[in-house]
């Protein structure tokens, strides 16, 4: 393998990489808001679990600007990805929670066959 191909696995390593790790942040920080979510609207004491999603909200942060970075065509879907994640904030009853976690399951899936679409060898 020459050199430039050598560079270009790399690369292409390093975007897969961050595409895994900012789903994967994604993925705990709406299970952290579905927690937080279900406390809130059950009138439960949700402090703990706020401190909680705030960590994971903050955890997507980097990832989001290494693919932005690496692979500047995806970053339309991880940014939907990640703005339906953040749909889950202040639901206004469980069912719509339900719908918000599923419909940042869907960007999910989107994101991931995208990416997939982009760095298909």
């Amino acid at each position: 393998m020459t050199l430039a191909g050598t560079e270009a696995t790399a690369r292409r390593q390093h975007a897969v990489d961050a595409v895994a790790t900012l789903v994967s942040a994604i993925a705990a920080h709406r299970a952290a808001m579905w927690h937080r979510e279900s406390l809130r609207l059950d009138g439960d004491d949700w402090t703990d679990a706020r401190a909680a999603s705030q960590a994971t909200r903050a955890a997507i942060s980097a990832p989001a600007v290494q693919v932005a970075v690496l692979l500047p065509a995806l970053r339309p879907a991880a940014d939907a990805a990640a703005e339906a994640v953040y749909a889950l904030r202040g639901a206004a009853t469980l069912t719509a929670l339900a719908d918000a976690r599923a419909a940042s399951l869907t960007a999910d899936e989107r994101l991931v066959a995208e990416a997939g679409r982009l760095l298909a060898v």
